[in-house]
C-alpha cells in the first residue's frame, strides 16, 4: 500500500471519528475534504506516471527482444555461412587431393608402361583413349576456377577470394588466370580496400597485356585513382582505354568519365 494510499485513508478515518464524535465544525470538515480530495489528486498524478513509465518499460523490453531476435537470427546466419564455406573448402581440398592422385597414377602408369605402346608405333596414350596428364590437370583447373566463380556470385566473396588465391597459385599461366585476378581485385574494390585493389588490377596489364581483360582492367585502374584524388593518373589510365580499345565496352564509360573530369 502507497504512502498517498495509507494517508488518504487516514484522513478519511479522521473525518469520520470527527463527525462521530461530535467534535467537528463544519469548517473542519471543509478543509478534511479538500484535503482528501488534494491527496486523491496527488494519488491520481503519481498513478498516471507509473502508467506512463510501465508503458516505456514495456516498449523497451519489448524492443530489445526485438533486437535479440534479430541478433540471434544474424549470428544463426554468419554460422550458417561459415559451415557452408567450410564444407566448400573441404570439398576443393578433395577435389584438388583427388585431381594430385590421379595426376600421380597418370604419370606412374606412364613409368611402368601401362596401355604399352608397341615398338615402332607413334600412337600416345592419349590417342589410345586414355586420358593424358594435361586433360586431367586442364579439368582440375576449370573446376577450381568454376568453383571459385560460383563463391563469388553466391556473395561468399572470403570464400571465393581464397579460391581465386588458390587458382593463381597452381595455374598462373592459364587462360583463365586473367579472369581470376580481375575478380580477385574486384572483391578487394567492393571490401574498399582501394589501393590493394589497385595493385590487383595492375597485375593484368603486367601479367596479361594481350588478355580480353585489359579494357576492363584498365578502366578499373582509372576510376581507383579517381578514387584516390591522382586525376592525373586517372585520366592517363582511361585515355589509355579510349586509345587502345576504342571499340570496347569499357571504351564508352571511359569516354564519359573523362567528360566528367575534364
Amino acid at each position: 500500500m502507497t504512502p498517498i494510499i495509507r494517508t488518504s485513508r487516514a484522513a478519511a478515518l479522521a473525518a469520520a471519528l470527527l463527525v462521530f464524535s461530535g467534535c467537528a465544525t463544519k469548517g473542519d470538515l471543509r478543509s478534511m475534504t479538500v484535503e482528501v480530495r488534494a491527496l486523491a489528486v496527488r494519488q491520481d498524478s503519481m498513478l498516471a506516471v507509473l502508467t506512463q513509465q510501465n508503458a516505456v518499460t514495456q516498449d523497451t523490453l519489448r524492443r530489445q527482444a526485438d533486437q535479440l531476435f534479430e541478433v540471434r537470427g544474424d549470428v544463426s546466419r554468419q554460422l550458417q555461412r561459415i559451415l557452408d564455406e567450410l564444407a566448400f573448402l573441404r570439398e576443393l581440398t578433395g577435389q584438388n587431393q583427388r585431381v594430385i592422385a590421379s595426376v600421380r597414377d597418370q604419370l606412374e602408369g606412364l613409368r611402368r608402361g601401362v596401355g604399352t605402346v608397341p615398338t615402332g608405333t607413334t600412337d600416345s596414350v592419349a590417342d589410345m583413349g586414355q586420358p593424358g596428364v594435361g586433360d586431367v590437370l586442364e579439368g582440375a583447373a576449370e573446376a577450381t576456377y568454376g568453383a571459385a566463380v560460383e563463391q563469388y556470385q553466391r556473395g561468399s566473396h572470403a570464400t571465393a577470394q581464397r579460391a581465386f588465391e588458390d587458382f593463381i597459385q597452381q595455374y598462373a599461366n592459364h587462360s583463365l588466370a586473367p579472369e581470376a585476378r580481375f575478380l580477385m581485385a574486384d572483391i578487394l574494390a567492393q571490401q574498399g580496400r582501394v589501393v590493394e585493389a589497385l595493385l590487383g588490377f595492375n597485375m593484368i596489364p603486367e601479367l596479361h597485356p594481350t588478355s580480353t581483360k585489359m579494357p576492363d582492367a584498365l578502366y578499373r585502374i582509372g576510376l581507383l585513382h579517381l578514387e584516390l584524388g591522382n586525376t592525373a593518373e586517372a585520366r592517363r589510365f582511361l585515355d589509355r582505354v579510349v586509345n587502345t580499345y576504342p571499340d570496347s565496352n569499357a571504351a564508352g564509360s571511359a569516354r564519359e568519365r573523362l567528360r566528367e573530369i575534364r
